[in-house]
């Protein structure tokens, strides 16, 4: 069974970049960090070496001629979320969530290079 994503969990773009997942819904938690639940990947940027975010571990390195594209992230597909594990009606994500990249150099894939916690496990 795949872990559950909690805040600091890690999400990697095509293009090396690193991200930290800040926020998680604290009515689960795992060792005192909330769940992730479907949706709260939804619109992420990465950043890019010129324009840090918050979380960012290393900056996408997406560019155009125009300058830094970094990739922006897209909902998880339904395989990432958990089928029997919600919170307020929205299920968890997985340590097994992708989904679709958009960056100047078009689309890609985020997926979870580090699901924050290696105690919670489900469907």
């Amino acid at each position: 069974m795949p872990l559950v994503l909690v805040q600091g969990a890690v999400l990697a773009c095509p293009h090396q970049g690193r991200l930290t997942l800040l926020t998680g819904d604290p009515r689960i938690t795992v060792e005192e960090h909330g769940v992730v639940l479907a949706g709260q990947e939804n619109g992420l940027v990465f950043g890019s070496p010129v324009t840090p975010v918050p979380g960012m571990i290393t900056p996408c390195t997406a560019s155009t001629p125009d300058g830094p594209k970094p990739c922006v992230v897209a909902p998880a597909t339904p395989d990432g979320s958990a089928r029997r594990l919600t919170v307020g009606g929205l299920p968890v994500l997985l340590a097994t969530a992708h989904g679709v990249t958009a960056s100047g150099l078009g689309p890609g894939v985020w997926n979870v290079t580090d699901p924050g916690q290696s105690l919670l496990e489900t469907l």
